[in-house]
Parts: C-alpha cells; structure tokens; sequence
C-alpha cells in the first residue's frame, strides 16, 4: 500500500511541476477575437460623404488612427479600438480639434460591420451630420 501511495505522490508532485512551467491557456473565444482582431485590422477610406475626407488605419495590436477632413475643419485622432456589439468601437485617446469647433470633440465613436464595410455612427451634430446618425461607409483599400 506504501508503494502506491508514494507513487501517486510522485505522480500528482510530476503533474503540478508541469501544470506550472506551462504555457498559459487561452480560450478559443480569446483565439477567435484575436482573429477577428487581425482580419479588421488595414487601412480604410471614407466613401459616400460630399466634401469629406477621412481615413482609418486599424492596427493588429488594437490601436487606431484617424483623419477627417470637412470644409476647413481638420480632425486627427489616436487611441485604441476593439470589437463590441454588431461592429467596432473606437476609443479617443489623443484628439487634434481646433478651439473654434469645439462641437466636434468627442471620446468614442461607434463603427457598425457591414460585409467589408464600416460604417460610421457619427458622435457629433454638425452641419450635416447628426449624432448617432450613421452616414457613408468606410471601405477597406
């Protein structure tokens, strides 16, 4: 009986060493996001706006950068992104507005998935865009 019980105890000592010198395990939720995460990431330009210029660059490690450009107002953003919902979301972290406009700040912007397309839900009321409006798309080039 000692036998066995001292080689159980071996047993159960090798698999704890073992359980702790391995690598950590990701969930295949964390392996599809991941995923996810890379097939969105490029560069995307704005299309179906008159008079409006814009460009997304998503990047594989989650950060974004943004330039719009309407008339004279020029708006540069920076932050990070992620999947939520039926699209993605950007979270403002660093965002070039001018002080005459102060109505186009804003922190977060949502980004609905359509097919290949993202299309913009615009967080601001502005000439003719309206907040939470969804107007144009963002095309992948």
């Amino acid at each position: 009986m000692s036998r066995t019980l001292a080689l159980a105890t071996v047993l159960l000592l090798a698999c704890a060493g073992a359980a702790q010198g391995a690598p950590p395990r990701t969930s295949a939720a964390s392996n599809a996001s991941a995923a996810e995460t890379a097939a969105l990431a490029g560069t995307y330009h704005l299309d179906g706006v008159m008079e409006t210029g814009s460009d997304l660059r998503l990047g594989a490690d989650g950060t974004f950068d943004w330039a719009f450009t309407y008339g004279a107002l020029d708006l540069l953003a920076k932050g990070h992104w992620q999947r939520e919902g039926d699209g993605i979301v950007l979270q403002v972290e660093d965002l070039a507005c001018p002080p005459q406009v102060p109505q186009a700040k804003f922190d977060r912007m949502h980004l609905r998935l359509e097919g290949a397309t993202l299309v913009p839900s615009w967080p601001w009321d502005m000439d003719d865009f309206r907040k939470g409006a969804e107007r144009g798309a963002y095309t992948r080039e």
